[in-house]
């Protein structure tokens, strides 16, 4: 009886994990609008393997595309970021592309021409994919001026665009 005591008692727990393990990180607290996150320092290098000094994108409405160059939803997406970054750049919109778990930036940068993206593309550091909570690729950040993550989606797709131009143009107004 004890033992079945405790395993009824451990089922909400469980219940509880998966069901948290399985709600979308932008419905999670802290992610959403009432529990704004300051965005933690990005350890950034641009494509020549320099220091970036992530300070430089404080005081823009952020997309935070973190990608790597074999992820096929991330390529996909390229075309959709580009068109945010053209449509919303002159009203302080910046969209960044982090590529992450693709190599050196040598190898990288001989990539991009065929992406063909129109943003800012960055390397970022692999070990803090998991300060960051990066857990798949794309996973985008959506960063409010004053560096509060407004938002982190996790998929890719055309649901994801319209939602995330919708949130741009609320923190653009």
């Amino acid at each position: 009886m004890e033992t079945g005591m405790k395993l009824f008692s451990a089922l909400p727990l469980a219940l509880l994990l998966a069901i948290s393990a399985s709600t979308p990180a932008s419905n999670r607290p802290g992610g959403a609008e009432d529990g704004e996150k300051v965005m933690q320092e990005l350890k950034l290098l641009d494509m020549d393997g320099k220091p970036y000094d992530a300070s430089k994108l404080k005081g823009n409405v952020l997309v935070i595309d973190f990608w790597a160059t074999w992820c096929k939803p991330c390529i996909n997406e390229i075309p959709d970021l580009n068109r945010l970054q053209e449509k919303y750049a002159n009203k302080g919109l910046k969209v960044v592309g982090v590529t992450m778990a693709s190599g050196e930036a040598p190898e990288v940068k001989a990539l991009l021409g065929s992406f063909k993206m129109q943003y800012t593309v960055l390397m970022g550091d692999d070990n803090q994919s998991y300060d960051l909570n990066i857990h798949s690729y794309p996973t985008t950040y959506l960063v409010t001026k004053d560096w509060k993550v407004r938002r982190i989606y996790l998929e890719a797709g055309p649901k994801k665009a319209r939602e995330l131009e919708t949130e741009i143009q609320k923190l653009l107004d």
